[in-house]
C-alpha cells in the first residue's frame, strides 16, 4: 500500500509552500470541518478538497483475494475493539486557513490509511500477505517520520505531520496486533529514540499506556478472566489519576469491574457494549439490590439486619477490587446502597420489623412468579404505547416506513393484550420481516418489558417467538432469544431520538 499524500507533502507537489491556502480555498472550505466516516467517503472528500489537478487514484494499489491459489484458506480475522485504539498525542488546532487545509488532509489521511489497510486485510483473507501489507505500511511511517526530524525545516505543517504519523503508527500497532509479532515493528521507546533521536516524554508515554491498557481490556473481556483482569484494573486506575475525566477510559474499567462482580455472582458476562450500557447496568442493580434484601430481611431485629449488611459488604469488598465510584458500577452502586441501608437500622438498633419469609426454591421452580412492578393497566397501557411509536416511524436513511401501517397496528394490540392478560393472544397473522434490524424490534420490546418488570417474563420471549417470523423457534432457540434479549444495539438510541424528536 503506497501513501501517496504523506509521500507528496514530504517530497512531492503538496509540500507547504509560505503560508498561503489553495487559490479554491474558498470553494472547499465547508469540506474541512469533519472527516467523513467512512473509506469512500474520506477517499472522495480529499480528492474534493485537492481540486481537479491534484486527484489521487486510491484504488491503484488495491489487492485482490488470492484464497483460490491458496491450499489453507483459514486466516485470522482482525477483531475491531468497541473503542478504537486512540493515542492522545497533544495535536496543535489551526490558526490560519492554510493550516486548516493542511491538518484536515493530514488527519483524514491517517483515518483513511486505517480503513483502508483493515479493507486490505479482509480482501487478502491471508495471514501472510496482510501481515506484509501492514508492515509495509508501517516501515513507510517510521520512515517518513525520520526524514522528517531529520531533513525539513521547522513547521507547523511538519510538527503535525510528524506527530500524526507517530499517532498512527502506534495506532496500528495496536489494531493489527493479532497479525503482528513485537518484531515486526519498533517499540514505543526505540521509535522515539532511532527514529526521532529523542526519548519520548511523560505525556507521550503515558498516552501511548493508556491506548494500550484500554485494549488489552477489550481483548481481554472476549476471553474473560477474573485474575488477569484484577491486574490490569491496577494499571488502568494509574491511567485514570493522570487522566481523570477520561469517559472512555472510565467506562472500560467500570467494564472489567462490572464482569469481576458478575463472575463472582455466578453471572453470565453479555456483549462488551452491553455491559458498559445504562439500562442493562440498572437491570442488574435492582435484581441484584432485591437478592441482598432477602438476606438481611430475615433478620428481626434492626441490629442483627445491619450486622447482615456488614457481612455482605466484607464479601462484596473482598480483595478490595471495586474502586470506581461511578453510577454504572455495580458494586459502587450496591456497596452506597447497602451503607445506606446499615445507617438506618442503626439509628434504631433495637427496632423490631416484620420478618420476609421467602418462598422454598422447589415451589419457585414449580411456578416461576413475575416480579411486577406496582402500576396501573393505563400507564402500563401508556409506557408500551410510548415505546413502540418508533416503529410507526420512518427510517431516515431511506424515508420508508419501519412498519406497514396494518402491521403497526397489530403488534400494538398483540402487546396491550400480553400486558393486560399476561399470556399470549391469539395470533390471527404472524408479523412479517419489516424496515428495522431486528436487533432493533427485539430491543424495543424489551424496553417496555424492563419498565414494567423487575426480572425476565418467558411469556415475553414467547410472545415474539409467536408473533414474530423471524424470532421463529425454527430460527433462533428460546434460550439464546431470553439470553440476547437485553442486548442494546448500537446507534438504537440516537436513531429513536432522531425519529420521535
Amino acid at each position: 500500500m503506497e501513501l501517496k499524500i504523506y509521500n507528496s507533502i514530504i517530497h512531492g507537489a503538496l509540500q507547504p509552500q509560505g503560508e498561503q491556502p489553495p487559490v479554491h480555498y474558498s470553494e472547499i472550505s465547508h469540506l474541512l470541518q469533519e472527516i467523513p466516516a467512512t473509506l469512500l467517503e474520506i477517499e472522495t472528500r480529499l480528492n474534493q478538497v485537492f481540486g481537479r489537478n491534484s486527484q489521487v487514484n486510491f484504488n491503484a494499489d488495491t489487492p485482490q483475494n488470492i484464497t483460490q491459489f491458496l491450499s489453507n484458506q483459514n486466516y485470522t480475522q482482525v477483531a475491531l475493539d468497541y473503542f478504537a485504539p486512540e493515542i492522545t498525542l497533544p495535536l496543535p488546532q489551526a490558526q490560519t486557513p492554510f493550516q486548516r487545509f493542511y491538518y484536515f488532509v493530514i488527519t483524514a489521511e491517517a483515518q483513511r490509511i486505517k480503513l483502508r489497510l483493515l479493507q486490505s486485510v479482509e480482501i487478502l483473507k491471508d495471514d501472510i500477505c496482510g501481515k506484509q501489507e501492514v508492515k509495509g505500511v508501517l516501515a513507510l511511517l517510521a520512515r517518513y517520520a525520520k526524514n522528517i526530524r531529520e531533513h525539513t525545516q521547522p513547521s507547523p505543517i511538519f510538527d503535525f505531520l510528524l506527530a500524526q504519523i507517530v499517532k498512527l503508527y502506534f495506532e496500528l500497532t495496536l489494531i493489527f496486533d493479532a497479525l503482528l509479532s513485537e518484531t515486526d515493528y519498533h517499540s514505543f521507546s526505540d521509535f522515539y529514540y532511532n527514529r526521532l533521536n529523542r526519548q519520548a516524554d511523560e505525556s507521550e508515554t503515558a498516552a501511548y499506556q493508556k491506548a494500550l491498557h484500554i485494549h488489552q481490556a477489550q481483548r481481554l473481556y472476549n476471553d474473560f478472566d477474573s485474575a488477569a483482569a484484577q491486574s490490569l484494573l491496577t494499571q488502568l486506575f494509574a491511567d485514570l489519576e493522570k487522566t481523570p475525566t477520561d469517559n472512555t477510559l472510565i467506562a472500560v474499567i467500570c467494564a472489567l469491574e462490572n464482569a469481576v462482580f458478575l463472575q463472582n455472582t455466578n453471572q453470565s458476562l453479555p456483549a462488551f457494549e452491553q455491559i458498559i450500557s445504562v439500562e442493562f447496568t440498572n437491570l442488574i442493580i435492582k435484581e441484584q439490590k432485591g437478592v441482598l434484601r432477602q438476606r438481611y430481611e430475615r433478620e428481626e431485629i434492626a441490629l442483627d439486619r445491619a450486622n447482615t449488611i456488614d457481612e455482605i459488604i466484607t464479601e462484596i469488598s473482598v480483595k478490595d477490587i471495586f474502586k470506581l465510584k461511578d453510577n454504572q458500577a455495580i458494586a459502587y452502586n450496591l456497596l452506597s446502597y447497602l451503607n445506606t441501608q446499615k445507617e438506618i437500622y442503626l439509628k434504631e438498633p433495637s427496632a423490631l420489623f416484620k420478618v420476609v419469609i421467602e418462598k422454598q426454591a422447589t415451589e419457585l421452580k414449580k411456578k416461576p412468579q413475575p416480579t411486577i412492578k406496582p402500576m396501573q393497566i393505563k400507564t402500563k397501557l401508556a409506557i408500551a404505547n410510548k415505546h413502540l411509536a418508533f416503529l410507526n416511524g420512518v427510517n431516515p436513511k431511506n424515508n420508508e416506513r419501519y412498519m406497514p401501517e396494518n402491521d403497526y397496528k397489530l403488534l400494538v394490540a398483540y402487546v396491550e393484550y400480553l400486558i393486560q392478560n399476561g399470556s399470549i393472544p391469539v395470533i390471527t397473522r404472524k408479523i412479517p420481516k419489516c424496515n428495522i434490524p431486528k436487533t432493533w424490534l427485539k430491543y424495543t420490546l424489551y424496553v417496555i418489558h424492563s419498565e414494567l418488570y423487575s426480572s425476565i417474563q418467558d411469556v415475553w420471549i414467547e410472545f415474539m417467538q409467536a408473533v414474530f417470523d423471524e424470532f421463529s423457534p425454527k430460527i433462533v432457540e428460546f434460550s439464546t432469544l431470553k439470553t440476547k434479549f437485553s442486548v442494546f444495539p448500537s446507534g438504537y438510541n440516537q436513531r429513536v431520538k432522531q425519529v420521535l424528536g
